[in-house]
């Protein structure tokens, strides 16, 4: 379990700086031929210098020889005697030893010193001629193998003037062929990583394509692999999660739905309700003089004697106390309820209603929101109802032309004032004028409730609403309500 866990990202580390010990490894390599080839020049010099090292010492040994004999003959000449076979076994064993150590580079040498270590055989009698010849043939000797000692160490220069061009242009080449081959494999790993950081930033943008077919020897084969099933898990969960946003939303579209159908049944109502509250103010117009006109009414009925005038007068009366009975219990039916206020926090409510009405408006027309992240009391229904009513009426305003609808709200002092603006035509002149009237309306299909509702909504909360026209056109309707702490 612990080995499989951990495989995957050791792989993918191992794969990653597989270009990068590639890379160390060859510049290692190249080193140790560099060093290698400069031990090997080292080392054939060497082995050069040491046969000529040898052949230095026999001419240094042959000369040796050839001044011992100079000395000699100058001596026995200088004193006139002749040479003793004593010195003359010396120079002949020297010779001999010179004999037995080689090193000579003419084949011709050793027939030569033998020769002349024969020329000085000290049973002659003229040993001075002999030392004479064996002189003449060490010079020749010696003379000859100056010349070739000559030509090994020309053709040792050279050799070593090859070697040092040839271990100079190997210190340049191999660094210069690391440096390419580096080059290559950097441009081949980054190449692939690069291709791997556009697959991820894909990946970021949510855009889940699979790498393309790649090579085999490709340093991050591995890795694309396990991109490549990546990309196809996200893409599942991509898909898997579209739909259930999908499914969502359809939720959420149709709770808005029925909401806004149950705000359409509080606005209707609503409406009912300022039907009846006119009802009730014409109750009230209409109570008073019912009231003048039964007294009247019950005066005659004392006043006129017994008989069917002052029967019909007292049906009359009894009628017309029915009506005021009636009239009274309209005027109880019409008051209105009152709604407690309660804790609200206005950005969050409008925020909620924005999004609530979204779903039912054009997406030609623009909300923008200002609101005091603060809290208060107030009546919370009946913020929302008149909110929702005056955001459908600019909506309306607007039509089919593209707009904006802008919302403020904020405290001051012991009131909250919502302010709702749009760049739609703007509220009639008689409407700013006369101010609203139920059943006064200018739209062809209006009823002429809906300003009445709203109106009726804000003063049930205490509240006052002001309408007047934009700086810049469009209606401006501005709701005052009280807000306690």
């Amino acid at each position: 379990m612990t080995g499989s866990a951990h495989s995957p990202p050791a792989t993918i580390h191992t794969t990653l700086l597989r270009p990068f010990r590639l890379a160390a490894n060859l510049t290692i390599v190249a080193l140790v031929v560099s060093l290698g080839f400069l031990a090997y020049t080292a080392w054939t010099s060497t082995q050069r210098l040491a046969p000529l090292e040898r052949h230095i010492n026999h001419l240094q040994a042959l000369q040796k020889i050839n001044l011992d004999i100079q000395e000699l003959l100058i001596h026995h000449v200088a004193t006139d005697s002749p040479p003793q076979p004593a010195e003359v076994r010396q120079i002949r064993a020297a010779l001999k030893a010179l004999l037995d150590q080689g090193s000579h580079l003419d084949p011709a040498t050793p027939a030569s010193l033998k020769r002349a270590r024969d020329m000085l055989a000290v049973e002659r009698t003229d040993l001075e001629t002999g030392l004479l010849e064996a002189l003449k043939t060490i010079r020749q000797a010696l003379t000859q193998e100056n010349a070739l000692q000559r030509d090994v160490v020309a053709a040792t220069r050279r050799a070593a003037e090859a070697e040092t061009s040839v271990a100079a242009g190997a210190m340049l080449l191999i660094p210069v062929l690391a440096m390419m081959l580096l080059a290559a494999i950097r441009r081949r790993a980054f190449g692939s990583i690069n291709r791997l950081a556009s697959l991820l930033e894909n990946v970021g943008n949510l855009n889940f394509t699979t790498a393309e077919p790649l090579p085999a020897n490709d340093p991050l084969a591995d890795v694309y692999a396990r991109y490549n099933n990546m990309a196809a898990r996200l893409r599942e969960a991509s898909h898997a999660a579209e739909a259930h946003a999908s499914a969502l939303e359809a939720q959420v579209k149709a709770a808005s739905e029925t909401l806004l159908r149950q705000q359409a049944e509080l606005e209707n109502g609503a409406r009912l309700a300022a039907v009846g509250e006119f009802a009730a103010r014409l109750a009230h117009e209409l109570r008073n003089p019912i009231s003048g006109i039964s007294a009247a009414l019950n005066n005659m009925e004392e006043e006129l004697p017994e008989g069917d005038e002052r029967e019909r007068v007292h049906l009359i009366a009894e009628e017309m106390m029915r009506v005021t009975g009636l009239l009274n219990r309209m005027l109880e039916q019409g008051r209105a309820h009152l709604e407690t206020p309660v804790t609200v926090n206005p950005r969050q409510l409008v925020q909620d209603i924005v999004r609530l009405f979204r779903y039912q408006l054009p997406a030609r027309i623009e909300i923008a929101t200002e609101v005091a992240d603060d809290t208060c009391q107030l009546p919370r229904d009946t913020l929302r109802q008149v909110l929702i009513n005056l955001l459908r009426n600019s909506s309306q305003a607007i039509g089919d032309a593209p707009g904006r609808i802008d919302i403020r709200m904020q405290r001051e002092g012991r009131h909250s004032v919502l302010t709702v603006r749009d760049d739609g035509p703007g509220y009639p002149e008689v409407l700013l004028d006369h101010g609203i009237r139920p059943f006064h309306t200018t739209k062809a299909d209006g009823s002429g409730l809906g300003m009445s509702i709203i109106q009726r909504l804000v003063r049930s909360a205490g509240g006052e609403i002001h309408l007047k026209r934009g700086d810049g056109g469009g209606a401006v309707t501005v709701v005052t309500l009280p807000c306690g702490d």
